[in-house]
């Protein structure tokens, strides 16, 4: 049976991250805030403009500017990867913000060999569902 747990932090560096990784979302939602079509005028998707076939992540930038403006069921139609992933994302960032002032908070999550194959497959099949989502959908 796979396991995972919580152990005690051995380093603070992963949690040290959120607080720049929270100014760079800070500053992208200043943007999207104030110029959102320069957002998506940047935004270019490789395998669309070549193949004409979406990637699994197309529509992350519209995602991702429809969280910003506080829309998140629009965020979730545009891409529904990117949308959960930024919310999970949201929630360690919180977590890492409290575990720097409540060092009781401090844990990390470990993993063994069976859990960590299953978390892969999981994402695996993450992508590929969104990406059949994004193939539907356009």
């Amino acid at each position: 049976m796979p396991r995972v747990h919580l152990v005690a932090e051995r380093s603070p560096f992963p949690r040290l991250l959120a607080f720049p990784l929270l100014i760079m979302v800070a500053m992208f939602v200043t943007l999207a805030r104030v110029n959102a079509d320069l957002l998506m005028r940047s935004a270019h998707c490789a395998l669309r403009e070549g193949l004409k076939i979406p990637c699994p992540t197309c529509g992350g930038t519209l995602a991702a500017i429809r969280l910003a403006e506080g829309k998140p069921l629009e965020a979730l139609a545009a891409n529904p990867l990117l949308t959960v992933a930024a919310f999970a994302g949201g929630l360690w960032c919180l977590h890492a913000v409290a575990a720097t002032f409540l060092p009781r908070w401090r844990r990390a999550l470990s993993v063994d060999r069976g859990a960590a194959l299953v978390i892969r497959w999981s994402v695996v099949a993450l992508l590929l569902l969104n990406w059949f989502y994004e193939l539907k959908l356009r």
